[in-house]
């Protein structure tokens, strides 16, 4: 059975199962309704790297709100590590620990036990939005989208509190809004990953290893992304990486997974001088770590560049198609490098682009080696980084 097709039973089952077994559901939530004497809390977030490193306000802001309540969050394993450290957090499911429909209902009933009296689903999707209704959740909010498929719309009735969020505005200013449904009014958008001693230790022995220093003008740069349509071309970063090092100094390190390899050896190859790989050097938990002794980050629209910002790092993001106004750094200066071209923006933070609908991909192919060194000269002297 192909995954897409297996994707579509899925579906189906969830839609006839949810729809059937609604009186029973409806009528053991208004059993337990009112029953807990401490809150209790379930986030369900389906996002990527990214989009989860600018949702962890959001525990903060409960925590706040709420200092002995339970929160607990259910994340897809690939984003999962970014929470690892967090000490708003008392529990992180992995969804994929959940993969069939039997294990699903092994899900329900483990949430079931827990008696959690409020769900925020941060993203649409059809599983997503149906999880804290079998789980008898008494206050159920689903983030609605206009974009979304039918299915993901038919399973979203089944939430009691829906909160549209609207295309071109910034992603806290719909968290906060999800909030306020639990009193919580105030909302500060500082994103933030916690490191501990382990972590910076490992850091300062991988930048020793490779002879870098704290004099060293330490420029990360994040080449690749989940979306392959998001990445600038390879050349482009070879010549940036080279202008760098040749006239400004700059030690030029390359972030990413190991799955990033071929690319990044595909970069450094292309380049007249050196650079260091640092792909698939640092879990994802470390990757904070390390990225705090860079000076500034230079990258396509990924999950590093939200760590980045997360660990105070300023930031060049070579933006091609993305709506930066939905979601972009929060905590230190950023530039965006964009091009106005007819068909800007095709691409958003629920569910983003995967190819360019003109077959032309001009907003990235238009960007040029020197229009990035430009904004990172701007930044530096703006921000004091250098003397240049």
């Amino acid at each position: 059975m192909s995954m897409k097709i297996s994707a579509y039973f899925n579906n189906f089952f969830w839609i006839f199962a949810t729809y059937l077994s609604a009186p029973y559901l409806y009528f053991r939530i208004f059993l337990r309704k009112g029953k807990n004497h401490k809150t209790k809390i379930l986030i369900i977030h389906g996002g990527k790297i990214g989009d989860l490193v600018c949702a962890t306000p959001v525990f903060r802001e409960i925590k706040k709100k709420f200092p002995s309540s339970w929160v607990a969050a259910i994340v897809i394993s690939k984003s999962r590590d970014i929470l690892i450290n967090n000490p708003h957090l008392d529990e992180i499911i992995s969804i994929n620990d959940y993969k069939t429909i039997g294990s699903k209902f092994r899900l329900f009933s483990k949430l079931r036990k827990e008696k959690y009296d409020w769900a925020f689903n941060f993203i649409p999707g059809s599983f997503h939005n149906i999880i804290s209704f079998w789980a008898l959740i008494p206050d159920r909010v689903a983030t609605l989208y206009k974009y979304s498929g039918e299915i993901i719309w038919l399973l979203s009735f089944f939430n009691n509190h829906r909160l549209e969020y609207k295309r071109h505005t910034s992603l806290e200013k719909h968290y906060a809004n999800l909030l306020e449904l639990i009193g919580i009014a105030e909302f500060s958008p500082k994103t933030e990953i916690f490191i501990r001693p382990e972590e910076e230790k490992k850091a300062s022995n991988f930048l020793k290893k490779n002879n870098i220093t704290a004099e060293d003008f330490l420029i990360g740069i994040g080449a690749t992304a989940g979306i392959k349509f998001k990445e600038w071309a390879s050349d482009k970063f070879a010549a940036l990486a080279d202008q760098l090092i040749e006239k400004i100094k700059a030690r030029v390190i390359f972030v990413g997974s190991s799955d990033d390899q071929p690319i990044i050896e595909k970069i450094q190859k292309m380049m007249k001088n050196n650079s260091v790989n640092a792909a698939g050097a640092f879990k994802l938990y470390e990757l904070a770590a390390f990225m705090r002794n860079l000076k500034l980050f230079i990258s396509v629209d990924c999950g590093s560049l939200y760590v980045a910002d997360a660990a105070g790092v300023p930031s060049v993001v070579i933006a091609g198609s993305v709506d930066m106004r939905e979601q972009h750094p929060l905590n230190s200066p950023y530039k965006v490098i964009q091009k106005n071209i007819y068909c800007f923006p095709c691409s958003f933070t629920p569910f983003p682009a995967r190819t360019c609908k003109e077959g032309h991909l001009k907003c990235l192919k238009e960007i040029t080696p020197e229009e990035v060194f430009d904004s990172v000269i701007k930044l530096i002297s703006e921000e004091k980084l250098k003397n240049i």
